[in-house]
């Protein structure tokens, strides 16, 4: 997830191409209410998120700010990851969540948590961010082979 189209696109392309996936098997949002949307649609779970920190709420994001946004409900508007990690903290199993980020605040880096497994600083090439969920999928594919 990220509020630029362009990053958001060229990051779908380069995991669609290094997964061989198909076009609904990456999923794309530039809003928090498009992603709790996806996280909250039939069928299979979402394995991994990636989400910038300053991304826009949507037109009518629904649901009770969690800690995290809390913190920050001024400010929301322009902090819209919090509010999805909140959302990603009430699913369960949640999935493995990357940050995207240009936010070099320490103390929102704090608020990202231990949600968060990496966080990939912006602007980085597509090829960091992938190595970065490769790592993930790998990690995960250990797992349950001995889970």
């Amino acid at each position: 997830m990220d509020d630029d189209p362009e990053n958001v696109e060229g990051m779908a392309r380069v995991l669609r191409e290094a997964f061989g996936s198909a076009e609904g098997d990456i999923l794309v949002s530039t809003t928090v209410e498009d992603a709790v949307a996806a996280l909250h649609r039939p069928g299979p779970g979402i394995d991994i998120v990636v989400v910038d920190l300053f991304v826009p709420m949507g037109t009518s994001p629904r649901g009770v700010l969690g800690p995290r946004a809390r913190k920050y409900a001024e400010d929301i508007e322009h902090l819209g990851g919090l509010v999805l990690l909140d959302e990603i903290d009430r699913l369960d199993p949640p999935p493995t969540v990357l940050a995207h980020t240009a936010c070099t605040d320490p103390i929102l880096i704090t608020l990202l948590g231990e949600r968060v497994h990496t966080r990939v600083p912006k602007p980085a090439p597509f090829e960091v961010l992938l190595n970065a969920i490769m790592t993930v999928v790998r990690e995960r594919e250990r797992e349950s082979q001995w889970g």
